[in-house]
């Protein structure tokens, strides 16, 4: 057996050679099998988290945008003005303004008419069988000359549960006191009464138009600054000629077939919240 060996040990020596080296290319190949299989694996990895990453912003970002419009309250625009445009209609309300002002999540709307008591409090009422809230109601003068005298009225509507129509005994109320006969106008000093006549000598344009301020130049003399343009005495401001430039005012006038109409235009004077959003007007 030894001499066997030794006489055929140059081949079992390359025998062992040749089967170390298959095992060891064979463990070389898995293992680079294995490591292309890991490295692969770690590739899409990322990229799932990165797909993982991106849709869950976008879900994000879709339920902030659901959550805004829940807080604003309305969910198809064009309804909500349909059911404003249709009340105003019924009431024979022009409006002259109606902005959107949003307050942080919070979307308002800041409406602006010119109407007497009686129609105020009509159009108002019929706002109320829609699921918003009013606030910050505003009256100021416009024309006592009229009978009943004209207002200027501004209101915020906040839109809840897309300004759906609502129904109560509440509602039914005060329809039947909106209705009723000989109500005192508390913007009046005395109840309106068809027999009587306020006259005033002008109509009032301050809060029709804003005087932003007063002036004096060499050459032309006093200025105005009327919604953030200059005017003088002679100019035309939509049909109506500015007459005098005074120290706190101005004048006009309009001719027609029934005479000259007069005009006065003042500062406002603006509570805090309106002192706040003018000054918020004037950043942007």
């Amino acid at each position: 057996m030894d001499a066997w060996v030794q006489r055929h040990q140059p081949l079992i020596v390359s025998t062992l050679y040749m089967l170390f080296s298959v095992l060891v290319a064979g463990y070389a190949l898995l293992y680079s099998s294995k490591s292309v299989y890991l490295r692969d694996l770690a590739i899409v990895s990322g990229t799932v988290q990165t797909v993982n990453a991106e849709m869950k912003k976008t879900v994000e970002a879709a339920r902030k945008k659901e959550q805004e419009a829940a807080a604003a309250g309305i969910r198809y625009l064009p309804v909500f003005m349909a059911r404003i445009n249709e009340i105003a209609h019924n009431n024979e309300v022009i409006i002259r303004k109606l902005t959107p002002d949003k307050e942080g999540t919070l979307l308002k709307f800041r409406l602006d008419f010119i109407a007497d008591y009686p129609t105020f409090v009509r159009f108002t009422a019929e706002l109320e069988s829609l699921d918003i809230l009013l606030d910050d109601i505003q009256v100021h003068p416009h024309d006592l000359t009229k009978t009943p005298p004209l207002h200027n009225i501004s209101f915020t509507l906040i839109p809840q549960n897309n300004a759906e129509p609502i129904s109560g005994q509440r509602l039914d109320e005060l329809k039947k006191w909106v209705f009723a006969k000989d109500k005192r106008d508390p913007f009046q000093r005395f109840a309106y009464d068809t027999s009587r006549k306020v006259v005033n000598a002008s109509i009032d344009l301050t809060w029709v138009y804003k005087l932003e301020g007063l002036g004096q130049t060499p050459g032309s003399g006093s200025y105005a600054n009327i919604n953030r343009k200059s005017y003088h005495v002679g100019d035309d401001l939509d049909g109506r000629e500015i007459t005098k430039i005074g120290a706190d005012r101005v004048y006009l006038q309009k001719k027609g077939r029934d005479g000259i109409t007069e005009y006065t235009l003042s500062f406002r004077r603006m509570n805090k919240q309106e002192q706040k959003g003018d000054k918020a007007n004037k950043k942007r």
